[in-house]
């Protein structure tokens, strides 16, 4: 009896401390939404400790909205965290979006796939990006085949809000080049990470002005779109 009890109360503050994380990793208008999906990576029944571990680390990113979210670095879940057919839509995209933040490679790759296969919201563009820091090359590639076929605008415009955090993104994606696959391609011109951080990021070795520069074509391209 004691020892279910405090199961329980474990349990629950091990719910309240990841709903808390998870509130910061979206903007407040998917409030309801994220303890919709917290729920769905509590379902494991008759257990004393969550199907879910995380560590202490966390990324910060300001929206084209001009909020702020907090991005765990990452998080532990189980394969079967995702299966929740009673999630909706958006729901369906933020537990994709927070499996990105797995510490399953296969899984990361998997929700990103999931997350290409439909119109990314704006909040879930951060989430895109953050994997493509990482040295799964892999993921740059499904990455840069969907973003190179439609309007770069936005994940340009979000380059530019967090600027600082893109210029050590990219010095890390250059050094995941140099450590694990100079030797399959040896011209760093013709590595798709680069590709994708000039073509859709708008990022290059001239830093921050440069990418000013092609996010504000982008919008004067648009306009005259649209004019």
């Amino acid at each position: 009896m004691r020892l279910a009890l405090l199961q329980r109360i474990l349990r629950k503050r091990e719910y309240d401390r990841l709903l808390r994380i998870l509130l910061r990793a979206f903007p407040k208008e998917c409030n309801e939404d994220v303890r919709a999906v917290c729920q769905v990576l509590f379902l494991k029944k008759g257990c004393s400790c969550a199907n879910v571990y995380y560590l202490n680390e966390s990324v910060n990113w300001r929206l084209l909205s001009g909020e702020s979210i907090r991005m765990p670095y990452r998080l532990c879940i189980e394969d079967s965290a995702y299966n929740a057919p009673s999630l909706t839509h958006q729901q369906q995209v933020i537990l994709d979006c927070v499996l990105t933040r797995s510490c399953n490679g296969y899984q990361r790759q998997r929700s990103l796939e999931r997350l290409l296969a439909g119109k990314l919201p704006d909040f879930a563009l951060p989430y895109v990006v953050k994997l493509c820091d990482e040295y799964v090359v892999e993921i740059l590639q499904v990455v840069y085949e969907r973003l190179s076929l439609e309007d770069r605008s936005r994940c340009r415009a979000l380059c530019v809000e967090n600027i600082d955090y893109i210029r050590r993104a990219h010095s890390r994606m250059i050094s995941y080049w140099a450590e694990f696959y100079r030797w399959d391609c040896y011209r760093y011109r013709d590595y798709i990470g680069r590709k994708l951080y000039a073509e859709c990021f708008g990022y290059r070795k001239t830093g921050q002005r440069n990418i000013e520069i092609v996010a504000e074509r982008s919008v004067c391209d648009e306009n005259h779109r649209n004019s």
